[in-house]
């Protein structure tokens, strides 16, 4: 990991519109632990059963800036160490702090415990209590090791070590009000982390072309990754040599501090690390996400350990970097896709069909695809359950707070796009084979991308609409015209849905007046209404949204089947999309809705004819 950042935007920027993040010094404190800052002992009490609050566990370690802590309750540990109850704390090679309250256990316990604790402090002598407290601090020298243990109120005690004291002791509190406070508030923060690191998320955002082209070998020190601001961010991918077999990992570091005297060089980083972890893999506690392990470090030279419930500062740090660094590397990455979505498809290699339909119906897709086709579904399918995720959550957030929807707001950009050209070649040649198996194979497989497609669309596009349903369950749809053509045409789709071609002649037997696009649609008691973003809404007799749906292009005509089981849309981008009522949402796409998308066709003045998708 290089030194020093490069002279950028720095990540302590305000945050990402349509991001919950705090900084650790707002989130809100429970005032009444410690009420007064001093430094007693039933101020030391309370933290402990704060940190400690049952025998289930008799240490709890965390850290902030260049200062760590660790509680004890009164115990001897695997290795025959004594504790007693207190609170260990260390500034960085400058000052140690070691405050205990003197031990009131069984008489005949007391001899032995008390000479491993002072054996363990190098103490001859057991300390003096001052005021119900055992205090107890050491220095560090100019190499960088520690000095003696002495007493903290001892007449000899140097003013910038009661001070340093004092100031650590205000920090360690401030910690556990933030903890406390979201404990008893019933730990918002843990369930906004947990809505934004998701596997999902975390996978699209690795999936990256930085990541799995310039900066992909995580054991490469000029290759693991980059800073961006004054955050460095790697990525790892999985992957298996011999018997070692490693998974996905995110990883956020950062400066923390500098090196002191002994230190090596670039130690003074600190990170969190975002693993994807395996379905069977054992469960990690209620401070992960489902799917992930988070874990941290204080400095590059500590083992990292798994992030606990109380460590709220810096899940509100984690949060707040991840969203960021999300919204910018995935905006960052669609400037650079403009220049490779306009360029012709065929320009973009794409993995053949390994084999020529008909195939088994009780054939595995893998078979059919191959394994290449195969990791490119994976990895698309990844990626756009993220996005339709992070669009969802958006929508959300505009419900509640209108400002959120504001044009400023950074776009949320569909990953896909790099992967687009290569998917939208494979689409082509399924289509050709005209196999209705193989269709729904890729169907399946590969779901609509609009955001991936969007410049395609805005670019080549014929606008569609009126669409019509017919008695027999088909539908007619009115394309405009090509590029120099004098007029446009009517379509007909099967009552399937599987196949489209021109209109026969009664087509065009409507009125000569062509129908005008209608942009509502009501029926059952629904009322469907789109809008030149693209978008799909469900109202319902109040006006209030039910449901979103995102097509794609602005849309022209909306037809509501006669069942009510199934919606039509004709778009300016080129789409005519038919969408029938199912059990639950898809979660491949931007929507809310109970619609899935049962088939696309795609007319583009690139393609002589329609694409089915």
């Amino acid at each position: 990991m290089p030194a020093t950042p490069p002279a950028e935007t720095p990540m302590d920027t305000p945050d990402a519109p349509g991001t919950d993040a705090q900084s650790p010094e707002e989130l809100p404190e429970d005032g009444t632990l410690c009420p007064g800052n001093a430094l007693s002992a039933p101020a030391l009490r309370q933290l402990l059963r704060a940190a400690l609050p049952d025998s289930s566990r008799h240490k709890a370690a965390g850290w902030f800036d260049q200062t760590d802590f660790l509680f004890t309750r009164s115990h001897v540990d695997e290795e025959q160490d004594a504790f007693l109850d207190g609170l260990f704390i260390t500034v960085w090679k400058r000052w140690d702090f070691w405050l205990a309250l003197p031990y009131d256990g069984p008489a005949a316990a007391q001899p032995s415990l008390l000479r491993q604790a002072w054996a363990r402090l190098r103490q001859p002598a057991a300390p003096q209590v001052t005021d119900g407290l055992v205090y107890q601090y050491r220095g560090y020298g100019a190499t960088g090791q520690p000095g003696p243990w002495r007493p903290l109120q001892g007449a000899d005690t140097p003013p910038e070590a009661l001070q340093a004291c004092v100031e650590a002791w205000r920090g360690v509190i401030a910690y556990w009000r933030r903890a406390e406070g979201q404990r008893r508030a019933g730990r918002p923060l843990r369930a906004r982390l947990h809505a934004a690191l998701t596997p999902e998320r975390v996978r699209a955002l690795t999936l990256l072309p930085i990541f799995t082209g310039r900066y992909n070998d995580w054991w490469d020190p000029e290759r693991n990754g980059w800073w961006e601001g004054d955050v460095w961010i790697g990525a790892r991918q999985p992957g298996q040599q011999g018997g070692r077999h490693w998974g996905r990992a995110l990883k956020l570091s950062w400066r923390n501090g500098r090196e002191a005297a002994g230190d090596e060089e670039d130690d003074a980083h600190a990170c969190y690390q975002i693993d994807l972890v395996e379905d069977d893999a054992p469960h990690e506690g209620t401070a992960h996400p489902p799917g992930l392990r988070l874990s941290y470090a204080q400095r590059q030279s500590d083992a990292r350990v798994s992030l606990s419930n109380d460590a709220v500062d810096h899940m509100a740090r984690l949060l707040r970097l991840f969203t960021t660094l999300e919204q910018r590397l995935h905006a960052e990455h669609a400037r650079q896709q403009q220049a490779l979505q306009a360029a012709p498809p065929e320009d973009i290699p794409t993995p053949p069909l390994p084999h020529a339909p008909p195939f088994a119906p009780d054939l595995p897709d893998a078979e059919v695809f191959g394994a290449k086709i195969m990791g490119l579904s994976r990895d698309w399918q990844c990626a756009g359950r993220a996005h339709a995720a992070r669009v969802r959550e958006r929508w959300a957030l505009q419900a509640e707070a209108p400002g959120n929807g504001d044009p400023a707001a950074l776009p949320l950009v569909d990953p896909r796009g790099a992967q687009a050209g290569a998917v939208l070649l494979l689409a082509r040649a399924v289509h050709d084979w005209g196999d209705a198996d193989l269709s729904a194979r890729f169907h399946r497989r590969f779901a609509f991308a609009p955001g991936a497609l969007s410049h395609r669309a805005v670019q080549n596009g014929r606008a569609i609409g009126p669409v019509l349903w017919q008695a027999d369950g088909g539908l007619l749809a009115y394309v405009a015209p090509a590029h120099g053509a004098q007029a446009g045409a009517w379509w007909a789709v099967s009552a399937d849905g599987l196949r489209i071609a021109p209109a026969p002649q009664a087509g065009h037997d409507l009125d000569m007046e062509l129908p005008a696009d209608t942009t509502t649609a009501d029926a059952h008691g629904l009322t469907v209404r789109g809008d030149a973003e693209g978008d799909l809404r469900g109202l319902a007799e109040d006006g209030s949204t039910l449901w979103r749906h995102h097509i794609g292009g602005a849309i022209r005509s909306i037809a509501i089947a006669p069942d009510g089981q199934a919606l039509a849309v004709g778009s300016a981008g080129g789409y005519l999309v038919l969408l029938r009522k199912g059990s639950g949402m898809d979660p491949y796409l931007p929507s809310t809705s109970r619609y899935a998308e049962e088939r696309r066709f795609i007319f583009w003045e690139d393609a002589p004819a329609p694409l089915a998708w």
